[in-house]
């Protein structure tokens, strides 16, 4: 028995139309078909029903698979995609059908989400990892379950810094963020000196979208390698009427300005996050480099690891921020000129 993402207690679904509006949030998925048995029962199979599979089949990630996004919106406690969403149609309703848990080759476990939307020809079938997964890795799966359990359906990204990362205090000093505490005082753009309220930690392996990124030495003005998960994003202030966006103050994410020359990701092994709150959303100073603490909002709370998440609410309630002033630099990808304007601003700011 599949679980739509519905409260049958609450009203009527709206029509499709107040459903087509902007998402509250995103994820993305990949399909079911990009993830097939290489040894086994059902061996050469795609991903099916689950009452189809079959534990001790081993799986892998087709190695040109790729996500699709998909825009959701939450409205009288149902789930349903929104408009501009790469997957489904604006009003559709989205089903969990169930969790799958798998092996990996290294022993860690990996547990990801089956999700069904509506299609032409039945429901087509996606996949969203609750952990990294990557292509030429063996998976497989110890356990099959129809009840998804308690979670949010939305990417699970880490907004960090890597260890020893060196971060500006209020006097002008640099201190790894590993040795912060709660309390100290941090250098802000726009509010002087101002108190670390909360610091996160996670420990992740460094394969898919938490590999982090690695800006080298001088390549924004930054004195050492700053290392970053790649959703972090970066501010940059843009002089002269050459610019990338239409504001002076504009906010990118790490993983744009990839060029796999100064900027590249570093995948294999482990990486140390840490992640910082502060009363407001605030541009702090990592290698002297203008980069956004974690802003607190109840998109982002989406998007939060468990554990950093429960963290927040624990030690914060329901702290919520007004983002920093700056456009933000939208698109999976950039193109070589205005990187290189990117580049040229800020190494040279």
């Amino acid at each position: 028995m599949t679980t739509p993402l519905n409260d049958p207690s609450s009203k009527p679904a709206p029509p499709r139309e107040r459903a087509a509006r902007r998402a509250s949030y995103d994820c993305h998925l990949f399909n079911g078909g990009d993830l097939r048995v290489t040894s086994g029962a059902n061996l050469g199979d795609e991903l099916g029903e689950l009452d189809e599979l079959c534990e001790g089949d081993v799986y892998a990630l087709d190695e040109e698979a790729s996500v699709a996004k998909l825009a959701l919106i939450t409205e009288g406690g149902q789930h349903r995609v929104a408009s501009g969403s790469e997957l489904g149609n604006a009003g559709d309703a989205v089903t969990l059908a169930g969790r799958l848990t798998f092996m990996g080759g290294d022993g860690g476990g990996m547990d990801l989400l089956v999700v069904e939307l509506p299609a032409k020809e039945g429901l087509s079938r996606h996949i969203l990892p609750l952990q990294p997964m990557e292509p030429r890795v063996d998976y497989t799966l110890i356990g099959v379950s129809e009840d998804p359990g308690e979670v949010q359906l939305s990417d699970l990204t880490s907004f960090a810094f890597a260890r020893g990362t060196a971060i500006t205090l209020a006097s002008g000093a640099q201190k790894p963020v590993e040795e912060l505490a709660p309390g100290e005082r941090v250098l802000t753009r726009d509010h002087g000196a101002q108190p670390v309220r909360w610091i996160g930690h996670q420990t992740v392996r460094a394969v898919g979208a938490y590999a982090p990124v690695v800006i080298a030495k001088d390549t924004l003005g930054n004195a050492a390698d700053l290392i970053l998960s790649q959703h972090q994003r970066l501010f940059v202030y843009q002089r002269g009427a050459d610019r990338v966006t239409e504001t002076a103050e504009m906010l990118v994410k790490a993983a744009l300005l990839v060029d796999d020359d100064a900027v590249f990701i570093r995948k294999g092994g482990f990486v140390d996050y840490y992640t910082l709150v502060f009363d407001h959303h605030e541009v702090i100073y990592a290698e002297c480099i203008p980069v956004e603490s974690l802003e607190l909002s109840p998109d982002t709370r989406q998007s939060l690891p468990g554990e950093i998440a429960a963290g927040i609410a624990a030690e914060l309630g329901d702290l919520a921020h007004t983002p920093a002033f700056g456009t933000e630099l939208s698109g999976d990808l950039i193109d070589p000129e205005k990187r290189r304007k990117i580049f040229k601003g800020s190494a040279g700011r």
